[in-house]
């Protein structure tokens, strides 16, 4: 059913596909101000209030990604019932969300140890969602947290055709679009790679002027609207490198199943 409707919605689609520029997903900046606030405070906060602060920073960046997908989808020509969801849905379906990668967080991390690699690489694949948003480290991580995209970003499309957040659907989906998916992996892994490296380079560069260690000062803003910068161009890139090609693969499903149709 889901392949069906997309499928037809991809072919019936006229005219060229709308431009995906920056301002039209407006809707994600809120909730990634919101966002980096809670991590700036992290850094301050009583030891029982992290663990709440960065899962409240998770559901935040999830908002923000839902919004995104929500918004380029339509923009593609595609069809979601995401828009029907009240905040208090979203909330719902942000935790069904981040509780499921949380526990493949923790499975990546066991798997790891188990194998070998030392403990304190290994916790950094316990970097949370919002390493979409926001760069915990260089390199190799960023693929990582590109093939967690990609499973999110699968979540939201079953979520908005009325299926239930399941694995289940999401090796589905994989299954269906596994050559549209692999590409799409590949391009977020060197977006990823690329924009984490430029953004702590300029971090590095204009390290004074951002951040005395201050919170609440003229720096903190700065630094604030920086990262808030940084984490929309990156939520705003992933999301529409995955929009065009899931697009593109119904495209391709639809137009096989046209040619065997007697």
């Amino acid at each position: 059913m889901f392949h069906e409707i997309l499928a037809s919605r991809a072919v019936s689609a006229k005219g060229p596909v709308a431009q995906f520029a920056p301002y039209l997903v407006l809707q994600a900046l809120p909730w990634l101000l919101l966002a980096t606030v809670l991590r700036l405070y992290m850094k301050t906060a009583p030891n029982a209030l992290v663990l709440l602060m960065f899962v409240s920073v998770q559901l935040c960046v999830f908002i923000a990604f839902l919004a995104t997908c929500e918004r380029m989808i339509k923009l593609s020509g595609g069809w979601t019932s995401l828009d029907r969801l009240t905040m208090r849905q979203r909330a719902r379906f942000a935790w069904q969300v981040i509780w499921r990668l949380l526990t493949v967080f923790l499975g990546a991390v066991v798997l790891a140890v188990t194998t070998g690699v030392d403990r304190y690489a290994a916790a950094t694949l316990w970097v949370g969602f919002d390493g979409l948003a926001f760069p915990w480290r260089q390199g190799v991580l960023q693929v990582w947290i590109a093939f967690i995209a990609v499973i999110t970003f699968i979540f939201v499309l079953e979520k908005g055709t009325g299926n239930l957040v399941r694995f289940t659907g999401v090796l589905r989906q994989v299954r269906i679009h596994r050559h549209s998916l692999f590409f799409s992996g590949i391009y977020l892994g060197v977006f990823l790679v690329s924009i984490t490296f430029i953004q702590s380079k300029l971090a590095l560069v204009l390290g004074g002027l951002l951040d005395d260690g201050k919170l609440g000062t003229v720096r903190t803003y700065l630094l604030i609207g920086f990262l808030v910068l940084f984490s929309y161009l990156r939520i705003w890139v992933v999301v529409a490198i995955l929009t065009y090609s899931i697009r593109a693969s119904y495209r391709r499903l639809a137009s096989g199943r046209s040619l065997h149709c007697p």
